[in-house]
């Protein structure tokens, strides 16, 4: 007989407490404040930096000869 005043408590500790606010997390500023200042933003296009593969033309088998043989005294 006692079980039902301890089931009572116990529903309304728990509907009390959903009605709590959740704990403020503050890690940082606000990103609802409008007066934080924030870095300018810069136009930075997809393609920069990108290095062109186009063909061109060979060199001379001499050239390249010299650039792989070694180096003697």
């Amino acid at each position: 007989m006692r079980v039902r005043p301890l089931v009572a408590l116990v529903a309304a500790g728990a509907l009390l407490g959903a009605c709590v606010a959740p704990p403020v997390i503050a890690t940082g500023p606000s990103p609802a404040d409008a007066s934080v200042r924030v870095p300018a933003l810069a136009y930075q296009p997809v393609t920069g930096g990108v290095k062109t593969f186009r063909p061109v033309e060979p060199k001379g088998w001499e050239e390249l000869n010299r650039q792989v043989t070694p180096k003697g005294n």
